[in-house]
C-alpha cells in the first residue's frame, strides 16, 4: 500500500523539519520552501493533502490558497492553513476561501496528526473514496 503524499509549504526550515519529523513515519512527506515551489509541487506531483503556511514572504499562503482552489489539476486538494497568528480572522478568511482546516503554530505533534486524519477521513467521506 502506497502512503499518502502531504506537501508542506513553508519558509521557515525549522518549521519544514517540524512537519517532517511528525509526519514522515506515516505519510510522504514533500517540502517547499516557498509558495511558487509548493504550487509548481502541486501541480507536478501526487498530493492528497497540503499543509501551507499562511504567512511567507514570496507569496502570502492566502494568494497560494486561491491559486489552488481555481485550478482544475489542484482544487481537489484539502489545504490545512498553519499560522502562528492568534486572530481569527485569518482562519476564517482561509476557510471562506476553501482551506479545509487550521492549525496553530508552533506545531504539536497531537494537534498534526489529528488534524491530517480528520481531513483526510472528511474528505474522503465527502468524494464517496476508501480510506487507505
Amino acid at each position: 500500500m502506497q502512503k499518502k503524499c502531504i506537501l508542506a509549504i513553508d519558509d521557515t526550515a525549522m518549521q519544514l523539519h517540524s512537519i517532517i519529523n511528525i509526519l514522515q513515519p506515516m505519510y510522504t512527506v514533500r517540502i517547499a520552501k516557498n509558495g511558487k515551489t509548493g504550487l509548481d509541487f502541486a501541480q507536478k506531483y501526487d498530493i492528497d493533502l497540503i499543509l501551507l503556511d499562511m504567512v511567507m514572504p514570496d507569496m502570502p499562503g492566502l494568494e497560494v490558497l486561491n491559486t489552488l482552489m481555481t485550478s482544475e489539476k489542484t482544487k481537489h486538494i484539502p489545504v490545512i492553513l498553519a499560522t502562528g497568528s492568534t486572530s481569527d480572522e485569518d482562519k476564517q478568511e482561509g476557510l471562506s476561501m476553501g482551506a479545509a482546516d487550521c492549525i496553530k503554530k508552533p506545531f504539536e505533534k497531537a494537534n498534526v496528526l489529528e488534524t491530517v486524519e480528520k481531513v483526510f477521513l472528511s474528505t474522503l467521506y465527502r468524494n464517496g473514496k476508501e480510506y487507505r
